[in-house]
């Protein structure tokens, strides 16, 4: 006989007929773990098999709830179903796994991390709320996730200002369930003046927020898109990521725990973004191919006042280069702490209003500039290629206390195949130097000419 661990209810039907499987026979801890591997619409089917199964789904600690799961499998039913008809089994489904204090004790589950994901539909989300709140009073979840989803696939401006004001009173009338929660993912917001500000000092506990194809609102007068003002120093917000937005600019005036912000395809002019007071801001990710009305900026403009930052990952998705040349000194307070760089052989993006490719034109860096800090250099993605190797040598001489490079091969490119593609030109084939001997001779030449005792290390 299996003894349960401590702290541990037994099975709930400890008397076993003679016909009943073995799997059914084992304690509620096995059981459970073997439901939490499955996803939600699995793990109901299974808790159907018998009254012993019946009410495990009910004492899952770790609960995700996706409103994907709730949508027809046939393809014919799925394009009649009605966001409403979802929701509503959706919404039921919530109330059933959730525990309340209706609940027995016996049946009441310790949920520690509850996902749930669900379409900004009305009048759902205050039932939704309420029941989350419910289960955050009982004090043993640690872990709240929300991702909530427009129900229109590409609504209108006036269509993404309901969705703002429409999310702002369920964060209004449901303060339980905001006030614990620790992650989340928005789509298709347009916010008023003040909403994102009042949203991030309220929820104490937010750790992670995700905006994709969020905007705010025009401006009244002029019609153009308005700056987004972040101005939480209450927030104890870490990630922030913006994908897609339509914010004419970003101004992050204090977020005093945020330290790593995620920036992808902004439609504003820029700078996308400007910095004030983030003491702990030290993970940047700016990506964006650039429009045709985007010009160049100096980093310094936006990056002045960080001084903490160890990793900036820039990526001009192969077209023009929205960087500014300027003399390093004027970056050298902001940058003076990076110590990792990291390149993509293949990363592309062309539309139709993509900026022109031009060149671009940097000052040679006097030679009293010196890096202290970056002790590695780390390539994802070498190749044999002269500008990469001028680069490192580059990077050699001036980080005075660098103490070893690793250039190491790119794993399969889930987005392209032009890592394999035999049918590249030979100059711009991603190759990386398979030979012992070639690799040698690499080392020799990324040396030569160098005093230092640098460790290089190729694969």
């Amino acid at each position: 006989m299996m003894d349960c661990p401590s702290g541990s209810s037994p099975p709930l039907n400890l008397q076993q007929s003679q016909d009943e499987d073995r799997i059914s026979g084992l304690p509620d801890h096995i059981l459970l773990d073997i439901l939490e591997r499955l996803d939600l619409h699995e793990a109901i089917r299974a808790s159907t098999l018998s009254r012993r199964w019946a009410q495990l789904p009910h004492l899952l600690s770790c609960l995700l709830i996706d409103v994907a799961h709730f949508l027809p499998r046939d393809a014919h039913k799925r394009k009649t179903c009605t966001v409403d008809q979802i929701m509503t089994a959706y919404t039921a489904a919530v109330r059933r796994l959730l525990p309340s204090s209706s609940t027995s004790s016996d049946h009441r589950a310790t949920i520690k991390q509850l996902q749930l994901s669900f379409y900004l539909t009305d009048p759902y989300l205050c039932s939704i709320g309420h029941a989350v709140g419910d289960v955050m009073e009982l004090g043993n979840t640690t872990y709240l996730e929300f991702t909530i989803w427009a129900d229109i696939r590409r609504p209108s401006y006036d269509q993404t200002v309901l969705y703002g004001e429409r999310f702002m009173s369920f964060f209004r009338d449901c303060p339980k369930a905001f006030r614990w929660l620790t992650r989340l993912i928005l789509d298709n917001i347009t916010f008023g003046d003040s909403d994102l500000n009042s949203f991030l000092n309220t929820c104490s506990n937010l750790q992670f927020l995700s905006l994709r194809y969020c905007d705010s609102a025009f401006d009244l007068v002029t019609g153009e898109d308005t700056v987004l003002k972040i101005d939480a120093p209450h927030s104890a917000l870490l990630v922030l990521e913006m994908h897609t937005c339509g914010f004419a600019r970003v101004d992050l005036i204090q977020a005093p725990k945020l330290g790593r912000l995620v920036c992808t395809a902004w439609a504003g002019a820029n700078p996308p973004l400007t910095f004030g007071n983030l003491p702990c801001l030290d993970n940047i990710t700016l990506c964006s191919a650039a429009k045709e009305w985007h010009t160049p900026f100096p980093l310094s403009q936006c990056f002045s006042n960080t001084t903490n930052l160890s990793i900036m990952y820039l990526n001009f998705a192969d077209q023009m280069v929205w960087i500014e040349p300027e003399d390093p000194k004027h970056l050298s307070r902001a940058l003076n702490n990076l110590r990792e760089v990291s390149r993509h052989p293949c990363e592309s993006s062309r539309c139709e209003n993509s900026a022109k490719k031009v060149n671009v034109l940097w000052h040679q860096a006097s030679p009293e500039f010196k890096h202290r800090k970056l002790s590695l250099l780390e390539i994802i993605g070498f190749a044999v290629d002269e500008k990469l190797m001028k680069y490192i040598r580059h990077v050699m001489e001036r980080a005075v206390g660098l103490k070893r490079i690793r250039l190491l091969d790119q794993p399969p490119c889930s987005k392209c195949d032009a890592i394999d593609d035999a049918q590249l030109p030979s100059h711009i084939r991603w190759r990386f130097p398979e030979e012992k001997e070639e690799r040698k001779l690499i080392k020799q030449q990324l040396i030569d000419g160098f005093s230092s005792c640098i460790e290089i290390s190729i694969g």
